[in-house]
């Protein structure tokens, strides 16, 4: 047990580590195109040490989890293409390859969030507003999030402001999704993922604060 508790902490730190050099990384010109670049690398790193710490493991968790990927994927490539869902935006360089003018791992960004709040509220995972709650807590990650991607080239909006239907479909599919996890009453049960979502607020939080500050004068 103790060991367990070891590596569990061990893990927790490397993690720390790195969002923490991340985040200055991008803080700075000379290192901000490397980073850029290492960004679909840690996105694939944070999903592996998230499943590697799954304590049970069923055809149904496997399946979900899967179909969780694959739906974050389809709405963001129906968003690109039609423009029906989010808004008019185009994705930039910084997640990685595309398929259909959509990343390949935004399906991946989709299924860490989801999979970090439902750990977050596994005690209310079976009451009704369960996904209300799971998708207000997206959303506000969301809003978090938005002003730092657009400025680190994740995604692009065509208006200068963020269109409020990007919010309004951002909750509706997140509402979707954990109102599907709720009624499959998924069993995820992990010591690292709130930990991955907590670092992952703090990150953008920070870029945050330092783009409002500093205005990243050499993007």
């Amino acid at each position: 047990m103790r060991e367990n508790q070891q590596i569990i902490r061990s893990v927790k730190i490397i993690l720390l580590v790195l969002y923490v050099v991340g985040m200055i990384g991008f803080m700075i010109e000379e290192t901000y195109p490397v980073f850029v670049r290492l960004t679909p690398f840690h996105l694939l790193f944070s999903l592996t040490i998230l499943l590697i710490f799954q304590q049970k493991w069923s055809l149904k968790i496997g399946s979900s989890l899967l179909a969780i990927t694959l739906i974050g994927f389809g709405v963001e490539w129906l968003g690109i293409n039609t423009q029906s869902l989010f808004g008019h935006y185009v994705y930039g360089s910084a997640l990685g390859l595309k398929l259909g003018g959509t990343p390949l791992l935004i399906g991946v960004n989709w299924l860490i969030l989801s999979y970090g709040v439902y750990v977050l509220c596994r005690r209310i995972v079976d009451r009704w507003f369960f996904p209300f709650v799971g998708a207000g807590l997206m959303l506000v990650f969301d809003v978090v999030m938005e002003p730092v991607a657009t400025t680190l080239d994740m995604w692009r909006w065509e208006a200068e402001q963020i269109p409020m239907k990007n919010y309004l479909d951002w909750y509706l599919v997140s509402l979707f999704i954990f109102s599907g996890m709720r009624a499959l009453r998924l069993d995820l049960s992990n010591r690292i993922a709130v930990w991955i979502l907590f670092l992952q607020g703090v990150f953008f939080i920070g870029l945050n604060v330092a783009l409002r500050l500093t205005q990243w004068e050499f993007l």
